[in-house]
């Protein structure tokens, strides 16, 4: 019969470690941050995660590193407001979710508008994550039009042109990430229409209307449309881009 007894983690060489931990904590498939529609597993199922980090401080900085750098995340903020969850104390926003999320490395955004909760909250919790993080692979989904904005016909092409929308922009055009998709529903503005990504040559099945509440629908094809954010940002950036330190000339 074997003897039972304790068995020493951290005796074993670090590369091993980080092994067990990646197997133990890095998810098949998204985690998600927002759970209020179904685009993968809530974080909830993932509650294991927390027996792990709170067994040591050392463990902590093991896990949590293998964690945050090694999966991918969904924040979902397809609502009118941004969840209580998310920016309340603690939440993946909040200034006590500073820590957490600056080490979070890939990371894909649902948006149903740019509006001014992007310019004061998100925008600025997302710049900070590249500038003094580690986020360098970002996703960005924006629509469907939520029903305020079909009820409203607010299908405003000057929404570019606006402090939320430069934001943005500013964000995708980040030196310091590595990776960078912007993507728009089947149903959206028709500012966007000129920015589509061609990915195969266009076919009598990739047929695109204006609706009768002024919302370019694709009728064929992906129900998401990449777009190409550099000629958005060139056409319609404004201010001083971002640059990387050392790469400004005057």
């Amino acid at each position: 019969m074997a003897k039972s007894g304790v068995f020493r983690f951290f005796d074993l060489p670090p590369e091993l470690r980080c092994a067990i931990l990646t197997h133990l904590l890095v998810s098949d498939s998204t985690v998600m941050l927002h759970s209020a529609t179904l685009f993968g597993p809530p974080l909830s199922e993932l509650a294991g995660i927390l027996d792990v980090f709170l067994v040591s401080a050392q463990m902590y900085q093991e896990a949590s590193a293998v964690f945050y750098a090694e999966n991918g995340f969904i924040l979902n903020a397809q609502s009118h407001r941004l969840p209580g969850h998310l920016t309340g104390p603690g939440g993946f926003l909040s200034e006590e979710g500073q820590h957490a999320r600056r080490r979070v490395r890939r990371l894909t955004v649902f948006l149903t508008r740019v509006g001014g909760e992007f310019e004061r909250v998100l925008g600025p919790a997302l710049s900070d994550m590249v500038l003094n993080g580690s986020l360098r692979d970002l996703s960005l989904y924006l629509g469907p039009p939520s029903w305020r904005a079909r009820a409203n016909r607010s299908a405003d092409p000057d929404m570019v042109q606006r402090p939320p929308f430069q934001a943005l922009l500013r964000l995708l055009s980040d030196p310091y990430l590595e990776k960078v998709e912007f993507l728009a529903w089947r149903v959206h503005m028709t500012v966007f229409c000129p920015f589509h990504q061609k990915k195969r040559p266009s076919t009598k099945t990739d047929h695109e209307s204006v609706d009768d509440e002024g919302f370019a629908v694709l009728r064929a094809g992906p129900d998401w449309v990449e777009l190409d954010w550099r000629a958005l940002v060139e056409v319609y950036g404004t201010g001083q881009p971002i640059v990387r330190i050392g790469e400004r000339s005057y």
